[in-house]
């Protein structure tokens, strides 16, 4: 296994020389996870993946959950959807949706987010089409000091469809409503593996900070997201065919790159189970 730094800052690195067609050993297991410990976003080289074997390596690092928007879904696997050119609002009015063209982080408007994401390659435009990442660790770190006094101890509600939403979102049917009911989460959590404060923080899906009116709220927010995606704390990925990337939502934000104009781009995305931010 050859470890490599990806971009300044310790965010993100590569892993090559697995072959993950085949279940890794033990040991290997154990430093993949060590080794997502220390860079939250990881990059798996692989030579192709089916989605049986895409799963098995998800679940080297956790159980994936089940999508919520069945639309999405993969046809013979619940735990895996499409992140695709193609996808449209099939509840709705039918227009293109673009997954995550906005900072965000996965599954906040859920109580209990998944903790990790998984996206691969299957099909990638021969230009453009990359993902950013925010290290909201060293964003944390970096908050100056009046500005966390603002957020110190404060939470956030977030809701699928936020009033603040920047990103437009496929419409759930009554089921998936059910399943997703507004949510609570604090803007600066600790990481329950390495003991770090992060911020915890969606653009796209924070209705409101708690307790607070709007009126101040609101500029609270845009000040606070504005600080976390400055440039030294973001690493952009290029992809490669058959990229296995994971990353870690308690400790970052990430975008889609909408750049790719007609070409397609399909990548099969896993989300594995976790405890909630604390």
């Amino acid at each position: 296994m050859q470890l490599r730094p990806l971009g300044d800052g310790g965010l993100a690195a590569e892993i090559a020389g697995i072959d993950f067609a085949a279940p890794p050993a033990t040991e290997v297991a154990a430093d993949l996870r060590r080794a997502f410990a220390e860079h939250p976003v990881l990059c798996l080289r692989t030579d192709g993946l089916t989605p049986a074997g895409y799963l098995a390596v998800a679940r080297l690092f956790g159980e994936p959950n089940l999508q919520l928007l069945r639309s999405a879904r993969h046809p013979d696997h619940d735990e895996i959807s499409y992140i695709a050119s193609r996808l449209r609002d099939e509840l709705g009015d039918g227009r293109r949706v673009v997954p995550g063209a906005e900072w965000h982080t996965d599954d906040s408007y859920l109580q209990r987010p998944c903790w990790a994401t998984m996206l691969y390659a299957n099909i990638i435009p021969e230009s453009g089409g990359d993902t950013e990442f925010a290290d909201m660790y060293r964003a944390c770190a970096a908050l100056p000091a009046a500005l966390r006094q603002r957020i110190e101890g404060r939470r956030a509600a977030h809701t699928y469809l936020s009033r603040r939403n920047i990103n437009f979102v496929p419409k759930r049917s009554a089921e998936e409503e059910a399943e997703s009911p507004p949510a609570s989460h604090p803007l600066i959590c600790r990481h329950p593996d390495t003991g770090r404060e992060a911020l915890y923080l969606n653009p796209n899906r924070i209705e409101r900070i708690e307790g607070m009116p709007d009126e101040q709220g609101d500029p609270l927010l845009d000040e606070l997201f504005a600080f976390a995606v400055r440039p030294e704390f973001l690493y952009r990925h290029e992809w490669r065919p058959h990229d296995i990337v994971i990353w870690d939502n308690r400790c970052t934000m990430h975008k889609a790159t909408d750049d790719y104009g007609g070409q397609k781009r399909e990548m099969l995305r896993v989300l594995i189970d976790g405890p909630p931010p604390r």
